[in-house]
């Protein structure tokens, strides 16, 4: 036998108190279970937590916390009533955390979910232009599961060639598997892909293997640093927070300090006001400065990308073209909501590239941005620096950047041909008007030098730039107006200006007049977009240019896909094209034509039911075909998509369990959502006694031998399903007596037979 002893002065001296909480003078409603030991009240570290007080680290060897550790805080209890009464200052309690939409916080893990299929993007145009026709187009080919996704892309043609296609009547674009991990927010691929890169460095297609962050798995997170306020109430209080102008939160709120995070913002510069409203109407209002940039990580967040493989050269017009092997990562942390800093390194034979680099927020003002880096390699070595800046606020917004590099700097892509720009500039200014429109003006120089490329022998010749260009549009009713200007100040000197209108008519139409100072250009466009299942559209413009062209196009958005159908007239010669684009997928043994897929999709599934109506968020989006199944083209990866079916298109005669789900789907993957239906074999009985009256109101039915029971309505009339052709129904009244009836069976397309007056005989007889 166990036993333990407690010492008898350790009981009598520790009282187990719950306790009625009342805080600077204010009932909380909370109840606390506090220790009272002599003239010291104790309580458990989580307990206070749980109460609002921050707690310090310090506690007894039993864990509990001495309320007369915590700093400034007195206290006084009334045992007759169980109540303690607390006085503290705003600083020592733990604010209330005020969320915009609780609703939004997921509490659980993010379930994603894709079917196993394949799918075909095609994009196919037949051109009829005297001697020179031909076909041309792309595919995309995806394979998907659970597992991830394997692509390829293909540029086809047939007959006379597309400018910069050669004679390869197939060219490969990019083949990859990619598998998405929402839980660690990581991408995987292998194959072919474009390389990560920051605003310092250059992206490059590579073919290999690459690791890198994406944010786009949670579409609800938002990766910059967003504003927070604070603030305090002494007694019960209503909140109010503005941003720019526009209410955004009204909450009630306890006594106490409290904090609203994460406030949505706009990016770039505004204000945030605090009113708060006590119960006598006695205000106290805030104001605060923000400056929320896309260029910021929020704190703690980091961001980052690591490949290796073969440069992939000559993109779109050669499959298998690939140079030197290579490696490149990248890496972005925000160490607050100021600062985030960034670094780089790039290494293949020849060269090796490093740098780092930050992005901060100056002030509220603006975002400035810095970086540097350095190469060694058979060029010997350089340098390159890059600095920048960025204000938007909401009349004015001025930005610029410049990045000068040494002409021994060499990275990954100058070693495969594409020459390091040696001077980058560029600025620009922009001026809201309000009603009267807006006005930008912007510069862009741009210097290339001359370089030999080694990989294919030929030579970069000198690239510069440096254009300087102005805007102005306005909006006049439903009418857009809108005039350019640009000047080249290289030795080709070119300028030109352009004036335009647009005027919209209808839901889907407008019309635009156009017309440029260079070579007397002049253009008048008519359209009509396609947007919806059945939608007709059109375009068409004639450009008097030299030469004069001429164009008209029909467009017909089935269900199956897009048919454009159209003439070109260019100089006196004329040619005919006829374009389809759409997609096939093959999923759960069915094959699906629809319009172009270029994310994710849903093969809803009725079961035996068809013409049943999809809902997609809300809006009608067809009808289930003669299997019972539809495909919806334009679900959300990630996102939480709502797919529900109409139950009045349910035959009476057929029961399902839900009439609606919420689906996350993988990216550019199948989902199947199945609502599964049967038919009930069910009739209504009209269930009578011997002398014709009908059974009464609160009787039950049992049908045997399944012995499932459903009560009995009133004129006798009890529903049953599951019933066979040949049926037998024991009846129990509510006064404990019994009968029984036998009776057949016939199912009703669609319908629920109504069966009777069935003879309910006693049983006995």
């Amino acid at each position: 036998m166990l036993t333990i002893n407690i010492p008898t002065a350790a009981k009598a001296a520790d009282q187990i108190l719950l306790l009625d909480l009342h805080l600077n003078g204010n009932p909380t409603g909370k109840i606390g279970e506090f220790t009272l030991r002599g003239n010291t009240l104790l309580s458990q570290r989580g307990e206070l937590h749980d109460l609002g007080f921050q707690v310090p680290a310090s506690s007894d060897s039993d864990g509990l916390v001495a309320l007369s550790t915590l700093p400034g805080l007195t206290w006084h209890l009334d045992q007759k009533t169980m109540t303690l009464y607390v006085k503290v200052s705003d600083n020592q309690l733990l604010p209330t955390v005020l969320h915009l939409d609780e609703s939004d916080r997921p509490a659980t893990p993010r379930t994603i979910e894709s079917g196993t299929g394949v799918t075909l993007n095609y994009d196919i145009v037949g051109i009829l232009a005297g001697n020179h026709n031909g076909t041309s187009g792309s595919l995309d080919f995806r394979a998907f599961s659970p597992k991830g996704v394997l692509s390829s892309g293909l540029l086809v043609h047939a007959g006379a060639a597309p400018v910069g296609t050669g004679t390869n009547p197939a060219i490969r674009l990019d083949s990859t598997y990619q598998f998405a991990d929402v839980h660690t927010l990581r991408r995987y691929s292998v194959g072919d892909f474009i390389t990560g890169s920051l605003a310092w460095t250059r992206p490059i297609r590579l073919a290999g293997a690459q690791i890198r962050s994406d944010f786009s798995m949670r579409p609800d997170l938002v990766t910059f640093p967003l504003p927070s306020i604070s603030g305090s109430a002494a007694v019960h209080s209503v909140v109010d927070v503005l941003t720019n102008g526009g209410l955004v939160l009204s909450r009630q709120v306890d006594p106490g300090p409290f904090e609203i995070p994460e406030l949505p913002m706009v990016t770039g510069a505004g204000t945030i006001s605090m009113t708060v409203t006590n119960a006598l109407g006695q205000q106290t209002s805030v104001t605060q400065p923000f400056y929320a940039s896309s260029a910021l990580l929020a704190p703690g967040l980091h961001t980052f990308s690591a490949q290796v493989g073969a440069v992939r050269r000559n993109w779109g017009i050669a499959s298998n073209d690939y140079g030197k092997f290579a490696g490149i990562a990248n890496y972005r942390r925000g160490l607050s909501s100021k600062i985030t800093i960034e670094g780089s390194a790039e290494a293949t034979p020849g060269t090796i590239m490093a740098g780092g680099g930050g992005v901060l927020n100056v002030c509220n003002l603006a975002v400035v941005n810095f970086a540097a880096a350095g190469s060694i390699g058979s060029e010997g070595t350089g340098a390159q620096l890059s600095a920048g800046g960025q204000h938007i606020g909401r009349r004015f917004s001025l930005g610029g950047s410049v990045t000068i590099a040494g002409r021994q700097f060499q990275d990954v892509a100058a070693m495969n041909g594409d020459p390091v720009p040696r001077q980058q500039l560029n600025a620009n200014t922009g001026v809201s008007l309000k009603a009267f429109g807006s006005v930008g003006i912007a510069y862009a120089g741009l210097d290339v030098q001359s370089s030999a490329n080694s990989v294919d022998l030929s030579v970069m010749p000198i690239q510069r730039s440096h254009v300087l260009s102005a805007s102005y549009s306005v909006q006049v009713h439903h009418m857009s107006i809108y005039a350019n200007e640009f000047h080249d100040f290289t030795s080709t000197g070119s300028n030109g200006v352009m004036v335009g209108l647009t005027i919209p008519f209808g839901r889907r139409g407008s019309v635009s007049v156009s017309s440029g100072s260079e070579g007397g250009y002049g253009q008048v466009q008519v359209q009509q977009s396609v947007a919806s299942i059945g939608d007709w559209g059109y375009q068409t413009y004639v450009s008097a240019a030299d030469p004069l062209h001429e164009f008209a196009q029909v467009q017909y958005k089935s269900r199956r896909g897009l048919l454009l159908v159209g003439a070109d007239r260019t100089g006196g010669a004329t040619s005919v094209n006829l374009e389809s684009q759409g997609a096939l997928s093959f999923v759960d043994g069915g094959l699906f034509p629809s319009n172009s897929i270029y994310d994710s999709f849903a093969i809803v599934d009725t079961g035996p039911m068809p013409h049943v109506h999809v809902l997609q968020e809300n809006r009608d989006v067809g009808r289930t075909n003669s299997t019972g199944r539809l495909l919806v083209p334009d679900m959300h990866s990630f996102d939480l998509n709502h797919i529900a079916i109409v139950p009045t298109d349910i035959p009476p005669d057929a029961t399902v369990d839900i009439t609606s789900r919420e689906v996350r789907p993988q990216d550019r993957s199948g989902v199947v959502i199945k609502f599964p239906m049967r038919i009930s074999h069910g009739a209504l009985l009209r269930l009578v006694n011997e002398a014709g009256v009908p059974v009464p109101v609160g009787s039950t039915a049992r049908l045997l031998p399944a012995g499932v029971v459903v009560p009995v309505g009133y004129d006798g009339d009890a529903y049953v399903e599951d019933l066979n052709s040949h049926n037998e129904i024991e009846v129990e009244r509510p006064n404990g007596q019994r009968c029984s009836v036998a009776f057949e069976y016939q199912p009703v397309l669609d319908e629920i037979p109504i069966i009777g007056p069935l003879l309910c005989r006693e049983q006995g007889r």
